[in-house]
Protein backbone atom coordinates (compact mmCIF):
# COMPACT_ATOMS: atom_id res chain seq x y z
CA UNK A 1 0.00 0.00 0.00
CA UNK A 2 2.47 2.66 0.82
CA UNK A 3 5.06 1.29 -1.97
CA UNK A 4 2.04 1.81 -4.46
CA UNK A 5 1.41 5.58 -2.97
CA UNK A 6 5.24 6.32 -3.12
CA UNK A 7 5.13 5.22 -6.87
CA UNK A 8 2.24 7.61 -7.42
CA UNK A 9 3.54 10.58 -5.47
CA UNK A 10 6.94 10.27 -7.53
CA UNK A 11 5.03 9.99 -11.11
CA UNK A 12 3.32 13.52 -10.21
CA UNK A 13 5.99 15.09 -9.10
CA UNK A 14 8.40 14.32 -11.83
CA UNK A 15 5.35 15.47 -13.95
CA UNK A 16 5.43 18.94 -11.78
CA UNK A 17 8.99 19.17 -12.17
CA UNK A 18 9.23 18.47 -16.07
CA UNK A 19 6.50 21.39 -16.56
CA UNK A 20 8.10 24.13 -13.58
CA UNK A 21 11.37 23.17 -15.48
CA UNK A 22 9.71 24.01 -19.09
CA UNK A 23 8.37 27.23 -17.66
CA UNK A 24 11.48 28.83 -16.48
CA UNK A 25 12.85 31.65 -18.06
CA UNK A 26 15.83 31.58 -20.93
CA UNK A 27 19.09 31.99 -19.03
CA UNK A 28 21.43 31.65 -22.32
CA UNK A 29 22.08 35.15 -22.52
CA UNK A 30 23.26 35.35 -19.09
CA UNK A 31 26.25 32.64 -19.69
CA UNK A 32 28.70 35.70 -20.48
CA UNK A 33 28.00 36.40 -16.66
CA UNK A 34 30.82 35.97 -13.75
CA UNK A 35 29.77 32.84 -11.83
CA UNK A 36 30.10 34.68 -8.56
CA UNK A 37 27.04 37.25 -10.22
CA UNK A 38 24.84 34.16 -11.05
CA UNK A 39 25.20 32.68 -7.17
CA UNK A 40 24.52 36.00 -5.83
CA UNK A 41 21.84 36.72 -7.75
CA UNK A 42 18.07 36.35 -5.94
CA UNK A 43 16.17 33.17 -6.86
CA UNK A 44 12.58 33.99 -8.22
CA UNK A 45 9.29 32.33 -7.14
CA UNK A 46 9.74 29.77 -10.00
CA UNK A 47 13.63 29.32 -9.66
CA UNK A 48 12.61 28.69 -5.60
CA UNK A 49 9.61 26.18 -6.10
CA UNK A 50 11.65 24.17 -8.67
CA UNK A 51 14.07 23.61 -5.82
CA UNK A 52 11.13 22.44 -3.37
CA UNK A 53 9.61 19.95 -5.86
CA UNK A 54 12.91 18.61 -7.00
CA UNK A 55 13.96 18.04 -2.87
CA UNK A 56 10.87 16.33 -2.37
CA UNK A 57 11.01 14.53 -5.57
CA UNK A 58 14.51 13.01 -3.96
CA UNK A 59 12.89 12.10 -0.58
CA UNK A 60 10.37 10.54 -1.80
CA UNK A 61 12.64 8.33 -3.90
CA UNK A 62 14.83 8.02 -1.05
CA UNK A 63 11.98 6.40 1.19
CA UNK A 64 10.48 4.51 -1.72
CA UNK A 65 14.30 2.68 -2.05
CA UNK A 66 13.85 2.17 2.04
CA UNK A 67 10.07 0.90 1.52
CA UNK A 68 11.23 -1.51 -1.18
Amino acid sequence: MLENLLIVALVILSIIMISVILLQPDRSQGLAKSAANILDEEKEGIEKFTEVVATLFLVVAILFQIVR
